[in-house]
């Protein structure tokens, strides 16, 4: 919910704002998982489960042909490259020959992302990313693409014991009301698909009395969101010394690294096994936990490659690339993560399936009266120019937004990027934005897009 309807939102009382979250979940519901298309994808990806390696591979090895041909066909910017290289989709037959195409880097992508679609061509949806790196993106997907990334986490759900439909608290980046109103409720029910929606930005020691009685009412059979979200939850139960009353059949994690710690607080809290999954916002990759720990890459979506990196022993280099998104194919992308891999279920670099993989490993900004956020890459989202940016809590009361901009940040877009930022964190920091021209990366070559350098005492 954007502009006007946004305005609209949160000057509605909650009665009205549970009526438009539901409203919107519909609108999503008809776009995500309505008509035959949805149920033959959802049904291939139901049969994928039981392909074996040779399966895999001859489905992979044609859809890879077909798409590179669309790609010297249609797509500028691989006309050009394929020309470049030398490169025809009669060279790439099967999936060991993917290694003959040229790696794609995220920054190449941004600088020429108008060359990457048919002319011509509308997408289905736009997807706007910051990227775990803080480099935002929009990117078009197809309909098929879009589709089989909802299919998949639906498969990822019922394979761990939770129906469709069957309900969800959600604990992830929405806004249900401004930071600085800590008046409950703290969620909002979407009755599309029988999910509440509690607020992250609210929940420390003095709301917590409110989250639990909330959710023992609402009987969830799902906790959903944000590790650190579901942790600081699981948390806040162990310094009450109160246990659910209620038990998820799973608990299902995303978008943030899920550390060993996390993990440890949260089955032992909820007394139920954590299942992650990692997804991309390009819709390249999917691969969920099984019941084993192992990541599974599902093999409809996207081929994927493990790379050595230099002076990493374990860790390699996620490469991805699209079976499926026609208008706007991303060939060998180099996704900026990083994942170890399981010899066993190789083929050359080719993986289908991972031991752990290494995302966006962020801190977070606490409040003054004890909030913990932590993704707060949604104050970025449209806003135009900048290649990278970090959030930094430097004091109490102040935080340091660290900026790599292509051009000067207008006016406007500073005055859109402290009204986000406040927005989130209650108006309860300073603020001062930087532009600077690099931002340090950590040992493994990636930064924290939210850091944390001062310490409680």
């Amino acid at each position: 919910m954007k502009g006007i309807t946004e305005a609209i939102y949160y000057r509605s009382p909650v009665f009205m704002q549970n009526l438009l979250v539901s409203a919107y979940g519909y609108k999503l519901y008809r776009k995500r998982y309505s008509g035959s298309l949805y149920r033959e994808i959802m049904e291939k990806v139901r049969l994928s489960r039981s392909w074996n390696s040779e399966e895999i591979e001859a489905y992979q090895s044609e859809r890879l042909h077909e798409m590179v041909k669309h790609c010297r066909l249609n797509i500028p910017y691989y006309q050009q490259q394929f020309a470049e290289h030398g490169i025809h989709e009669n060279d790439i037959t099967s999936t060991e020959h993917i290694t003959r195409l040229p790696i794609l880097e995220k920054q190449k992508l941004k600088e020429h992302s108008q060359l990457f679609t048919e002319s011509g061509t509308k997408p289905f949806m736009l997807q706007h990313t910051s990227g775990s790196t803080g480099t935002p993106l929009t990117l078009m997907v197809n309909e098929e693409t879009y589709k089989l990334a909802m299919a998949l986490l639906v498969d990822h759900e019922e394979n761990h014991g939770v129906p469709f439909g069957a309900k969800r608290a959600t604990f992830a980046g929405r806004m249900v009301q401004p930071a600085t109103d800590m008046t409950p409720p703290f969620a909002r029910m979407n009755r599309a698909e029988n999910q509440k929606l509690f607020s992250s930005y609210h929940l420390n020691s003095q709301t917590f009395p409110w989250y639990r009685a909330e959710l023992d009412r609402f009987q969830p059979a799902e906790l959903i969101g944000y590790p650190s979200a579901i942790c600081d939850l699981a948390t806040q139960y162990r310094e009450a010394g109160v246990s659910p009353a209620f038990r998820p059949t799973a608990i299902v994690t995303n978008s943030e690294t899920l550390l060993e710690w996390q993990r440890t607080i949260i089955e032992e809290v909820f007394d139920c096994k954590v299942r992650d999954y990692y997804g991309t916002a390009e819709y390249v990759l999917f691969a969920g936990q099984d019941k084993s720990g192992n990541y599974r890459l599902n093999p409809l979506i996207g081929i994927t490659e493990l790379l050595e990196q230099p002076g990493a022993r374990k860790a390699k280099k996620l490469i991805a690339t699209t079976l499926t998104n026609t208008t706007m194919p991303l060939l060998r992308y180099d996704l900026g993560d990083t994942a170890e891999s399981q010899p066993e279920y190789h083929s050359g670099t080719v993986a289908h399936q991972l031991k752990t993989i290494n995302g966006r490993v962020d801190d977070y900004i606490e409040t003054p009266d004890g909030r913990k956020i932590g993704r707060i890459d949604h104050i970025f989202k449209g806003l135009g120019g900048i290649a990278e940016a970090q959030v930094i809590q430097d004091a109490s009361d102040h935080c340091t937004i660290k900026i790599i901009s292509q051009a000067a940040l207008s006016e406007i877009d500073r005055e859109a990027l402290k009204a986000n930022f406040s927005a989130r964190t209650g108006g309860a920091f300073r603020l001062t934005i930087e532009t600077v021209s690099s931002i340090p990366r950590g040992p493994n070559g990636k930064f924290k897009s939210v850091r944390r350098t001062m310490r409680q005492s």
